[in-house]
């Protein structure tokens, strides 16, 4: 008699769940599509299930596949023991696709129109196809119980200490495999605390105005630090929730948490109300107009995640945007006014900076025409070198004209001190360019900057050259 090794989907063979990615996807090319895709649950869940790929596009090939049960199906299969079925409570059409992407099952069994093969339903599908034949189930959820009960062997992949105990009740030649890590670790990774450096920039109004030593004003200002990395870090979750399929054809961005399975989807839904809350609750002390550019800069966030991130130029206008918000959120919450001087100097520097950001994109994207999920081209490249490198002169050009102006005669004891900051910035904005031309920027120049030995020496001449002035 012929023996079956039966293998599930979600969170099993897959590091991942396809229901919430698909769902995740309808929400971002079909919005609209989204909002009434709620009504599809009062029709049951396969009604849904079928809906959800009828009106989505699937890519099999993008998936975290677990490599420990791709082994355990590749050592079947070498050993001859017998064949391999993929079932899932997923829809058929998805099944099929991971079916035929990975060459390694006989049949594909997954939910229609009318049916969810989850549990109970699952083994009636599974006995229509092989009748009473022994098989080797591997599983993951609760539901599964249903199918180990009748398995000649249990494959169980991460399960509950509750899940574990039941296992054992059952008496069967068992495996677990274990491949997950503690979620403390990955959670932290996908918040990215390292990126909250960029908020510091709402300190700067309060410096420049040479009012950061109040203690009122430096308590407000800490405070919108806090609430704008509670902002960023929503932004950040939401954005890669969103883009998984093409994260994970990134170079480097295929290693984030959720891209990589790392990091269940489902954290995602906890992660988003906290942060926003947070970030909510961080803001009540302080003016309204803060919360009023934490808004702005969220809807901002959500048009380029949705509408603009394909949009060339316009990204990189909105990334830069970006920067200068939190000058204005910092200003909101100091009730320090920005100077034009800042606001002209931090647009086109930070327009600089972004376009270094998508440069090293294009750079690493050598065997693609175009790159995933963005609107740029390798030929684009030149261009977008020459937008950087002129306006991150021209930001130099604002200091070398803010400092001829009766503005810096007003703050400054000893301003004819601060011309010495021009040539650290020539230098500095020259080497990053330089350096991006050569690959040697990560994605974030930001992040390179912070970690870069030379960028620090330039701050300490900044900060030297700032205080001799004053």
């Amino acid at each position: 008699m012929t023996q079956y090794l039966v293998c599930d989907l979600d969170d099993c063979l897959i590091k991942t769940d396809a229901l919430y990615e698909q769902w995740l996807v309808l929400l971002k090319k079909k919005p609209l599509l989204f909002l009434r895709s709620i009504l599809w649950l009062f029709k049951g869940k396969a009604y849904f299930k079928n809906q959800l790929a009828t009106n989505t596009s699937f890519q099999a090939h993008t998936l975290p596949y677990r490599e420990t049960v791709l082994q355990i199906i590749k050592d079947f299969r070498r050993e001859q023991k017998g064949l391999v079925i993929l079932a899932s409570a997923s829809p058929q059409a998805w099944v099929d696709a991971v079916a035929n992407h990975l060459g390694l099952f006989d049949r594909a069994l997954g939910s229609t129109a009318v049916q969810n093969i989850k549990g109970e339903n699952k083994l009636q599908a599974l006995r229509t196809h092989i009748g009473g034949s022994a098989f080797s189930y591997v599983g993951d959820n609760p539901a599964d119980l249903a199918l180990w009960e009748h398995a000649t062997e249990i494959v169980a992949v991460n399960p509950s200490v509750l899940l574990q105990s039941k296992i054992k009740a059952l008496n069967k030649p068992t495996q677990i495999v274990q491949d997950h890590e503690n979620p403390w670790r990955p959670l932290i990774k996908q918040i990215r605390p390292h990126q909250w450096v960029k908020n510091a920039l709402v300190f700067l109004p309060a410096l420049a105005g040479h009012k950061i030593l109040n203690a009122d004003v430096f308590i407000n200002c800490l405070l919108a630090f806090a609430g704008f990395s509670l902002s960023a870090s929503f932004v950040y979750v939401l954005n890669d929730l969103l883009d998984l399929s093409s994260d994970r054809n990134h170079h480097t961005k295929k290693h984030r948490p959720f891209a990589s399975g790392q990091l269940s989807l489902k954290w995602g839904l906890v992660l988003l109300p906290a942060l926003l809350l947070g970030a909510i609750l961080l803001s009540l002390p302080l003016p309204p107009q803060y919360a009023a550019w934490i808004a702005t800069y969220l809807i901002l966030n959500a048009a380029y995640s949705f509408y603009l991130k394909q949009s060339v130029v316009i990204d990189i206008i909105i990334l830069s945007m970006m920067y200068t918000l939190r000058i204005f959120a910092g200003s909101a919450a100091s009730s320090v006014a920005i100077s034009e001087w800042l606001l002209s100097f931090s647009t086109l520097f930070f327009f600089s900076l972004a376009c270094v950001k998508r440069c090293t994109e294009i750079l690493r994207s050598k065997n693609k025409i175009t790159l995933d999920g963005r609107g740029y081209r390798q030929v684009d490249y030149s261009m977008i070198q020459s937008l950087g490198v002129g306006s991150g002169l021209l930001s130099v050009l604002i200091i070398i004209f803010y400092l001829q102006s009766n503005d810096v005669r007003a703050l400054y004891q000893n301003p004819a001190a601060l011309w010495f900051a021009t040539p650290v910035f020539l230098f500095w904005i020259s080497r990053v360019w330089l350096l991006t031309n050569r690959d040697e920027i990560n994605d974030d120049p930001v992040l390179f900057a912070v970690k870069d030995a030379t960028s620090w020496g330039c701050l300490l001449i900044l900060a030297a050259v700032f205080g001799v002035s004053l």
